[in-house]
Parts: C-alpha cells; structure tokens; sequence
C-alpha cells in the first residue's frame, strides 16, 4: 500500500510543474469556463467549444473521428484528439501539443486556434494569463507603443482606429508595420496632439502609407521641417484636417473620444490636445505634453477627468501631473511613455513619488503596454515586465537612446554617434539596406541604419534626407 501511495505521489509530481491553471481573457472580458485552461507542456489548452464560440466561430463536432472543426467568415479550422496535425483551410498545421481530453472536455491550443481565426494572443508570465484580442472586438484597446523617448498610441473599437501621435521622424516606418501587423491599415482618426517632433516625427510616413480618414491638429503652427513634412503629407493624400475645440466628442467604433483641452498658448507643450476615451464604465485620459498650466485650467473648467489609466503627461517630466490633478484623475494604473536612459531625467522622481501606490507601467522598463477593457475593468499587460507601485532607484541621466521598435517584445537599440565634420557638412552619413536616402544624423535613419561615407553614399545615388538636412 505504501509502494502505491509513494508510486501515486510520484506521478502527480511530475504532473504539476507541466499542467496548471491559467486564467483566459477574450476582449477583456474573463471566459468563464467549467474545465479551466491549462498549460501543459509550455502550451496552453483552453475547452474548445468556449474559446471557438468567444471567437465567434461556428462549432461542430465528430465523435467518430474525434474531430472539432470551426467556421468563421470564410476560414475552417480542424484539430483532432492526441493528433499533433490540424487544418486550416485544408491546408497542414503541426501542433507542438495536441488537443486533450481533460477532465472529460476537449481543450485545444489557445495559441494556434485564435490566430488561425485572426485574433492576437498575449502571454503574461507575471500573472500567469493569456489575452485574446479579437480582430473585430467592441471593446475599447489602447497600446502604448514603445518609441523611445516620444509618444505614440493606437485606439481600437469595433474595427475603428485612433492613432495619437506617431513617435519621433526615425519612427515612422516602425510604426506603419506595426500598425499593419494589428491590422490598423485603416485609421480613422489620426492625432498630432502638438508640433513637436517626438510627437509627430513619423506621422508623415504614417498619413502616406495608411489609409487615414481624419486629421486632429491644434491651434499651433511651428516653421521646423518635420511640421512641414505633416502638413505635405496631409496635402499629398488630400485628407481633411479638423482643429478640435474643447467639448467635441468623436465616435470610435462602441467607444468615445473627448477632447477635454484644446487651447493656444505660447508652450507647444501647453497646445497639446488632452482627449479622454470612455468605453462604458470605464475611461482613459490622454495628456500628450500638457503642463500644470493645462491641468489647473482643465480643474477650474469643472470637466470630468476621473479615469481608469492616465497616460502620464509629458513624459513624466515634474512640469506636469500636480497633486490636485492627480487627485481629481484617481487613476487605478497610470502609463510613462519615455526612453531608457533619455538625456531629460523623465520620468522626473518628483513625479513618481506622487505616484506611489498606483501601479505605473514605463515604456522604456515595461516596452509596448497593451490596456484592455471589459467595460467595467480594465487589464494590462506588457512587453516585459510589470506595473512598479513605488518609484525605481533614481539613476543618472545619459545620451538618449535611438527609439525602439514598436514590437513584441521591444528591444531597445542604441544610439550611434555622428562622425567628424568638414566644414559643418558630416563625413559619415547613415542608410538602411532599402534606403534611397543618406541621413546625417543615425536618429533619424532608424535602427537598422548602418555608418559610411558621404561620398560613398554619394557615388550609389542616394540623396539627402530633407528631414536631418536643416
């Protein structure tokens, strides 16, 4: 009897560390299952007729064969008990896990089923979850992209998308793939919340190569080339420009954008376009550069800030984000978009210390951060990492690093420094493989930018970048 029980202890030991729980979410929303979905062999397994009907599929079932096939807009999906082949449109898939019986349920990959069916799938370690995004979903998605030190996030709702600024000039073709890769080749609303460029550095490559219904501008002009390149950009695709005025609303799939400040002002920073999106119950403030100056005259409007996240503004510089503001956001997470190392000191340690205790997500610790809402609750996960409730160690300012890629995960490149100089004209100049230009400075050339000679990239053809040539 001891030989048995030791024989059965045994066996469930070596079950553990290889099938656990794990918690599921589709759009936001936890689904609710009677088996819950299990990770085993480093994959997750989730009840097949739960996850197909969450993704809006068709399911049926073949006992005879053992087989589950599921149908949606025009795609069929096969998976067959123990058998590590299935089908997608007839056509071969190897699975690394087959689908099980557990429990007397069929469980299925959650990974290779939800993107066969279009959907995105995110693993968090830290929490021990897997986020499905639904191509099609009526929740409200917010992703902070990881650019570096700059801003850029994209809205999503029922198939509409909101694009609020586009990261600095070397950031552009990054952003255009990434918002290609989620599907976002249509934007309906692209936002430059002020003219600066870590704000609008990329929005030309974004307005050229997308599809882009509307653009939000302020009231402010400024005469530098990036600028420039925006308003050509706009002019080229003849898309229609609209300056928003605090109260306007703008419909987003089942969510809705409000811009809550909008006012000129001789600080760029202080003409940033604040919107608020709110999707049911729940709500996001964005404050794109706007200072203490902004957010006392926001408080003394009376306007209703309460959010669930707070995209930080500017930065997390101490110039804004002032204790009275905080107070009247009540924020239950906040987000710092900035880059590692930047040579400003942001997140500013004033700023963090008020935000201790709420959970504060940083694009240059946590890379692109994903918010998703349910309508009544909001979830976040990111790249690396999670939420920090106190601030970091203060470190010592150094060289900004060249933005990162806007992926998954994000990694972090860093800078190159530009070469000797003849009479103010650089000797070395930078390309990327595909390039027909030479750009001066390696910022704006982007990650995969490569060193040589001027007059190399000269005898190839190439010509200056009008962007790093001012």
């Amino acid at each position: 009897m001891k030989k048995k029980l030791l024989s059965a202890l045994l066996a469930l030991a070596m079950l553990l560390p290889s099938a656990f729980a794990v918690d599921l979410y589709v759009d936001g929303s936890e689904l609710q299952t009677d088996v819950p979905p299990t990770i085993l062999s480093g994959r997750t397994l989730v009840p097949l007729r739960a996850i197909f009907e969450a993704l809006d599929a068709d399911v049926s079932w073949n006992g005879a064969t053992q087989t589950a096939t599921a149908a949606k807009a025009g795609t069929t999906v096969q998976v067959s008990i123990d058998n590590t082949t299935a089908y997608v449109n007839g056509q071969k898939q190897i699975l690394d896990v087959p689908a099980k019986l557990i429990d007397g349920r069929t469980m299925v990959p959650a990974r290779f089923v939800s993107e066969s069916l279009d959907a995105r799938v995110l693993w968090d370690v830290n929490t021990q979850s897997v986020y499905v995004i639904t191509p099609d979903h009526e929740s409200l998605v917010v992703e902070y992209l990881d650019v570096g030190q700059a801003d850029s996030m994209l809205l999503s709702s029922d198939g509409e998308y909101m694009l609020i600024d586009a990261g600095n000039n070397a950031d552009g073709d990054d952003i255009v793939r990434y918002l290609r890769e989620v599907g976002a080749d249509e934007l309906k609303y692209v936002v430059g919340t002020h003219p600066h460029a870590d704000h609008i550095g990329g929005m030309d490559d974004v307005i050229l190569d997308l599809d882009v219904e509307n653009v939000l501008l302020p009231r402010a002009t400024t005469t530098t080339q990036t600028y420039a390149d925006v308003l050509d950009a706009i002019e080229t695709k003849n898309v229609p420009v609209t300056v928003p005025v605090k109260g306007q609303t703008f419909q987003l799939g089942d969510a809705t954008v409000s811009v809550v400040a909008a006012q000129q002002a001789d600080d760029l920073n202080n003409t940033s376009i604040v919107l608020r999106a709110t999707y049911e119950n729940t709500s996001f403030l964005f404050m794109g550069d706007a200072e203490t100056a902004v957010e006392n005259a926001i408080l003394s409007s009376g306007t209703n800030v309460q959010s669930d996240v707070l995209k930080v503004g500017h930065h997390g510089s101490s110039t804004s984000t002032s204790t009275a503001f905080l107070a009247a956001v009540s924020p239950d997470a906040a987000v710092i978009s900035c880059g590692a190392g930047n040579s400003y000191g942001h997140p500013s340690a004033a700023t963090l210390n008020k935000l201790t205790g709420i959970p504060v997500w940083r694009t240059d610790l946590n890379g692109t951060i994903i918010a998703m809402t349910d309508g009544q609750t909001c979830r976040l996960t990111a790249d690396k990492g999670t939420a920090a409730l106190k601030p970091p160690a203060t470190t010592t300012p150094s060289t900004p690093s060249t933005p990162s890629t806007p992926s998954k995960p994000s990694t972090h490149s860093t800078s190159v420094d530009a070469g000797g100089q003849d009479d103010g004209i650089p000797s070395t100049v930078y390309i990327t493989p595909t390039g027909k230009r030479y750009h001066y400075k390696a910022s704006c050339a982007g990650k995969n930018a490569t060193p040589t000679t001027l007059s190399n990239a000269k005898s190839r053809g190439l010509t200056p970048c009008q962007k790093c040539a001012q």
